[in-house]
């Protein structure tokens, strides 16, 4: 390999959207690490201004096809975080049996569809279906079980319809959900193989310290709790804004996002690492790595886990769920702001709104997992090439296809393929 070298790939496949990297060499040394991002704008936030406080939650879970539990669970927060709306212990649990669905759908797609083939010398999961179908089918079971919680708490699959404000406009039928207990009991053991396949692959063996947010609160929770780095701080939600700048570069489309200034990581490992204690034990047991730990290829394994718990934790609450037919909660327009976070599969979510006294949304805010990574991921790439430029050129690409799928940045464009250009 040349010391003076661009490399550019110019579609970094498997992710959400339409993203480049273009990276300088010079001397031997990364100059250059940049993600460009050149996904159409979306102006979710100016669609939604100017309309009725009830039009948020409806339009902002269209973000994300794969998200979109996330997304309502998140929106509904912020709008009754503004108005005060408080919702019972049953509408709780059932929009979390909805966000754990949406974890099963998520992170087993990300793990087994587009992460596992690079480790097992696969261009895609469709060449790897002939010689793993056991590992395949196990996937495509606990894909369709996720599929079915979200369709059964939220209506259906895609875009739920039943969480509302203040409560749920329909309970899942009784014998639908007794159906999705045995279900997930059923997909318990699958979980477990799932850990212990992404425990066993071989890594790139690469560290760098960096920050992690993640929610914390008594719990391993997905949907509450104030804001944690790695246990050393603790922000409550609506003062996000004090600690975390979101801002443009140029060349791309997307926002990137640091916190006091530095980059930082959220998802499934900054989960473990904020939250490892609030495993059960047996869990707990099954990491094999330290915590704290700071490669961003343990996310993966960090997802296996978070699918035993979303498995177990599901489990936990089906067995007690009583279900009891209910009102929404009441809802009283005032003018004022709401903010709501959620841990997304992929990461701390936020959506903040302020309305006026009608209850008309008059800004919005919006700020996903992905654009909270960017930087984060950029800084892992300078500090990661240094150590892979003696291998070749197609080597190269594949360890910073991995590194960068190890972030999970979603699968709208996962039908593409990685075309890499090297100018020297």
């Amino acid at each position: 390999m040349e010391t003076n070298h661009t490399i550019k790939l110019n579609h970094i496949a498997k992710i959400e959207g339409h993203a480049k990297l273009n990276i300088r060499i010079e001397n031997g040394r990364v100059e250059k690490a940049k993600i460009e991002t050149f996904e159409g704008a979306r102006f979710f936030e100016d669609i939604i201004k100017n309309r009725k406080y009830g039009d948020a939650p409806v339009l902002t879970s269209r973000i994300c096809g794969t998200c979109s539990p996330s997304h309502l669970v998140t929106s509904l927060k912020a709008v009754e975080d503004a108005f005060n709306v408080k919702v019972s212990e049953q509408t709780k649990l059932l929009r979390e049996l909805l966000v754990l669905g949406s974890y099963l759908q998520n992170h087993t797609l990300h793990l087994y569809f587009l992460s596992l083939p690079d480790y097992l010398g696969f261009d895609s999961a469709i060449e790897m279906a002939s010689k793993h179908p056991k590992e395949v089918e196990r996937a495509l079971k606990m894909k369709k079980i996720g599929n079915e919680i979200v369709a059964i708490i939220g209506g259906r699959e895609v875009h739920p319809i039943t969480p509302i404000i203040g409560g749920f406009s329909k309970l899942p039928p009784k014998n639908e959900v007794n159906a999705l207990l045995r279900m997930l009991e059923s997909i318990k053991q699958d979980a477990v193989e799932s850990v212990k396949l992404f425990s066993d692959l071989k890594y790139p063996s690469f560290e760098r310290e960096t920050k992690y947010f993640a929610l914390e609160s008594d719990k391993y929770s997905l949907i509450d709790g104030a804001i944690s780095c790695t246990g050393n701080m603790c922000i409550p939600t609506k003062d996000y804004q004090n600690h975390f700048r979101e801002y443009f570069e140029e060349g791309s489309k997307s926002e990137f996002v640091v916190a006091e200034g530095n980059s930082y990581m959220v998802g499934a490992l900054a989960r473990l690492n904020n939250n490892f204690e609030k495993l059960p034990k047996n869990i707990q047991d099954m990491v094999p790595f330290r915590i704290p730990s700071f490669s961003p290829f343990s996310n993966n394994v960090a997802q296996a886990i978070e699918l035993l718990f979303c498995v177990e934790r599901a489990i936990e609450i089906l067995r007690d769920l009583e279900l009891e037919e209910e009102g929404c909660s009441e809802i009283k327009i005032k003018a004022g702001r709401g903010v709501g976070i959620t841990e997304a599969p992929r990461g701390m979510l936020f959506h903040d709104y302020t309305f006026d006294e009608n209850g008309f949304v008059k800004k919005a805010n919006i700020t996903t997992p992905t654009s909270q990574n960017l930087r984060n991921m950029e800084d892992d790439i300078k500090a990661f090439l240094p150590g892979i430029l003696s291998l070749k050129e197609s080597e190269i690409v594949l360890q910073l296809e991995k590194l960068i799928r190890a972030y999970d940045p979603c699968i709208s464009c996962s039908t593409h393929f990685l075309k890499v250009n090297w100018e020297k």
